[in-house]
């Protein structure tokens, strides 16, 4: 009776891995930002917009696009240095999102950019199943495979990239199938296919980032290297090296096909890469790098990934049953903890250590073993006990890089000395900071007039002066009546006409004395919520011939005073957000201009404030929300299915023992 269970008992956890993948998808799709964060995503996202409009991955971008440093290839045209695949990858969401607007429209311009930044939303949920499915194989129960997946989606760095297109996250995905199917080709009767999948996957590695290249040997090694059962047979040995790299290396053709053809077609060399003057930059001191990757409080993999605090004491009780697995997996944390040490930018700009992100996966499955008695042969309960407790300190510290633009630190006056190497000026303090300062000035319920839409970001480091749009608005809410004294200027070159300003108290109009570029207005502010709306008619230094900026200025505030009738002085608070540009490429900033008071760095946040046309906005919420809703729909039917399947086959087992045992 026995064997007659043993079948189903080994698929039935076969549909947690698709309920994981589905049910992170939506949640990634939930919390995206909709933007983008660096020149390199931008990069990739013109790759995608070229490709997907013109057929042609050549550069054609506009002066003062935000793109990376591009390099000159055939007939001297501009193409991209970053791997194609990332920008392949996105097609499918670019192409949805053209339905939004024509190219060159606002429209278009948000939608796709939210489309090709909800990318890695998938491919993230992806590499969470996939950790989750390698666990079951392994032996884990069905409780820990969840909690890996959660541990890396939600718990590490992994989240915050989630919502950019940098190739880390589709990189980590690669890495993570391609030692996977390699393993699972040891234990497989049909070895081709398992070797054949890791050999495709490996060798996509190169094509999302030519620096992946670096995990193929030890792959290679793995694959090749004896098992127990050819370990002590000589003719074993070199027959199973050769077959499995044979298959192995079939594997690798279409990757390594795709990275040839975009090197002829950008630079008519097989070899080319476009990073080949930048071979020249690992210069930094091995020790620094070491210290910034592992243990500097703006940058230690550890502490924007606690839970892989565990891969150790789990590597030492997975070690008896899987030394592949293991050393495997150390094996890729170290090499590229090698790699990037030496690199200039090992910091990786962005949120943590970037370009470790790829091995966190194989840590968290290490993890696993220090709190599964199934993986581990003992009982762990400490283990649990620690799980718990990193994880709830890596979800706080991932929440932090989600809900504040890790870029509006990154642009403050702060010294690259302070946010990575000293504790009190480490991200995963400071972005908590700057929302609980938000957040305060938004919910202040004591009397203030604040600087809300429509206001530049000051010239100077105080709040005042400060450049107007066509229409700003001063908001107050007043215990008592008080009287506002504006000064303004208008703030301009004498050859451009003046603001005509126009002032309306909630709804209704004050008279404005339009003449001369320097004034004062007193108005007496009844008790109360109150909006002050300022209306002036703009100029562009650009077009002026005044200076290189391109912004429609309105009028400045040079002073402000609110003093209550009984005499007390009440404070001007910042909760301004700059008008958005109107040109798309401009818009590139807005997101994370550090005087720009975005309450969160999320996609809900920014649509109404995008300009678009209600019509359009209203399709992008409801496809978000739509989308999301069935994906948790069909991921909790998947979740429900499986739990059912798994307590039917407890019972049959149960009651095969029972009739064993009479």
């Amino acid at each position: 009776m026995a064997q007659e269970v043993r079948p189903r008992c080994r698929n039935r956890h076969a549909g947690l891995p698709p309920a994981l993948f589905l049910l992170l998808t939506a949640f990634y799709l939930l919390t995206m930002s909709g933007h983008t964060y660096s020149s390199d995503e931008e990069t990739m996202y013109v790759v995608t917009r070229q490709i997907a409009l013109l057929g042609d991955v050549e550069m054609q971008v506009e002066p003062g696009e935000p793109v990376a440093a591009l390099r000159r290839g055939i007939d001297n045209r501009l193409f991209s240095p970053y791997g194609i695949l990332p920008s392949l990858v996105a097609l499918p969401l670019f192409a949805l999102a053209t339905l939004a607007g024509t190219p060159d429209t606002a429209a278009f311009d948000y939608a796709t950019r939210l489309a090709v930044m909800a990318t890695n939303g998938p491919v993230t949920a992806a590499t969470a199943a996939l950790l989750a499915a390698w666990a079951l194989r392994l032996g884990a129960r069905r409780s820990t495979a969840v909690a890996l997946a959660l541990l890396y989606g939600l718990c590490t760095f992994a989240w915050p990239y989630a919502r950019t297109f940098f190739s880390e996250p589709l990189t980590a995905l690669l890495l993570l199938a391609a030692v996977e199917r390699a393993h699972a080709a040891r234990s497989s009767q049909r070895r081709a296919w398992p070797l054949l999948l890791s050999g495709v996957a490996a060798g996509l590695l190169v094509t999302t980032r030519i620096a992946g290249g670096v995990a193929l040997p030890l792959i290679a090694l793995y694959v090749v290297w004896p098992d127990a059962r050819t370990a002590l047979r000589l003719r074993g040995i070199i027959t199973n090296g050769i077959v499995a790299g044979f298959w192995w290396g079939v594997g690798l053709l279409p990757g390594l096909l795709l990275l040839v053809g975009y090197n002829l077609l950008r630079f008519g060399m097989v070899v080319a890469t476009g990073y080949g003057s930048e071979k020249q930059l690992f210069i930094t001191p091995l020790l620094e790098g070491l210290y910034g990757l592992l243990l500097s409080p703006g940058k230690s993999v550890f502490l924007f990934a606690p839970p892989i605090l565990l891969a150790l004491p789990g590597a030492l009780l997975l070690w008896r049953r899987y030394p592949g697995v293991v050393l495997l997996a150390l094996g890729m944390f170290a090499v590229h903890v090698g790699l990037y040490a030496r690199w200039i930018a090992w910091s990786g700009g962005a949120w943590g250590p970037r370009f470790l992100l790829p091995t966190v996966p194989l840590l968290i499955l290490l993890a696993g073993a220090a709190f599964d008695r199934h993986l581990a042969g003992r009982r762990v309960g400490a283990g649990r006990v620690a799980a718990g407790l990193l994880g709830s300190i890596g979800f706080l510290g991932a929440l932090g890089g989600v809900l504040v633009n890790f870029d509006t630190y990154l642009n403050t006056p702060v010294t690259e000395q302070r946010r990575v190497y000293e504790p009190l000026g480490t991200p995963l303090l400071v972005h908590w900071q700057i929302l609980a300062d938000r957040i305060q000035r938004y919910t202040l319920t004591a009397g203030h007039c604040a600087l809300e839409a429509g206001f530049f970001a000051p010239e100077e480091a105080t709040l005042l002066p400060r450049r107007s749009g066509a229409g700003s608005e001063v908001v107050c809410r007043l215990p008592t009546a008080a009287l506002l004294t504006l000064t303004l200027n208008d703030g301009r070159p004498p050859s451009v006409p003046g603001s005509n300003l126009l002032f309306y108290l909630d709804d209704y109009y004050i008279p404005a004395d339009t003449a001369g570029q320097s004034r004062s207005y007193t108005l007496l502010l009844s008790p109360g919520d109150l909006s002050l709306r300022l209306e002036a008619q703009t100029w562009n230094p650009r077009t002026a011939g005044f200076s290189n900026r391109d912004d429609d200025l309105g009028i400045v505030i040079t002073a402000a005073q609110i003093r209550a009738t009984d005499g007390g002085e009440l404070p001007l608070i910042d909760r301004a957000i700059a008008p958005l540009p109107e040109h798309p490429r401009y818009r590139f900033a807005w997101y994370y201009e550090r005087h720009n008071q975005h309450l969160f760095d999320h996609w809900a946040w920014y649509l109404p404030r995008m300009g678009l046309p209600a019509g359009v906005a209203r399709t992008i919420s409801i496809t978000i929300g739509v989308t999301a809703a069935g994906l948790l729909l069909v991921g909790g039917g998947f979740l429900l299915c499986g739990q059912r399947r798994e307590s039917a086959v407890r019972e049959r087992l149960s009651r095969g023992l029972r009739r064993c045992g009479t």
